[in-house]
């Protein structure tokens, strides 16, 4: 995540450019064979990685945002238009 800083910083790359590096670097291999093991949001095994997803995204939003860690994750996950793990993993169900 240190990169993705730098490229926001020094580059000063835009919010949206910010996301479409996100989501074709970050996001593409996280959730990577996401069909195969996620069955649905109360399923016992799936919680865990659930979880791991979400910090990721919160850490991805931080990164985007440059936002301290003490910041509202709500705020920041609005401010950030990144969606939250759950949904993009409902959404890889369909």
């Amino acid at each position: 995540m240190n990169w993705l800083k730098q490229l926001t910083g020094q580059m000063g790359l835009s919010l949206a450019n910010c996301r479409r590096v996100i989501s074709a670097c970050i996001q593409s291999v996280a959730m990577f064979g996401v069909e195969l093991w996620y069955k649905g949001d109360n399923i016992r095994r799936t919680t865990g990685r659930t979880e791991e997803l979400q910090l990721l995204v919160n850490r991805e939003a931080w990164a985007t945002m440059g936002a301290f860690r003490m910041t509202n994750l709500g705020a920041l996950s609005m401010e950030s238009r990144l969606r939250r793990a759950t949904n993009q993993l409902e959404n890889c169900q369909r």
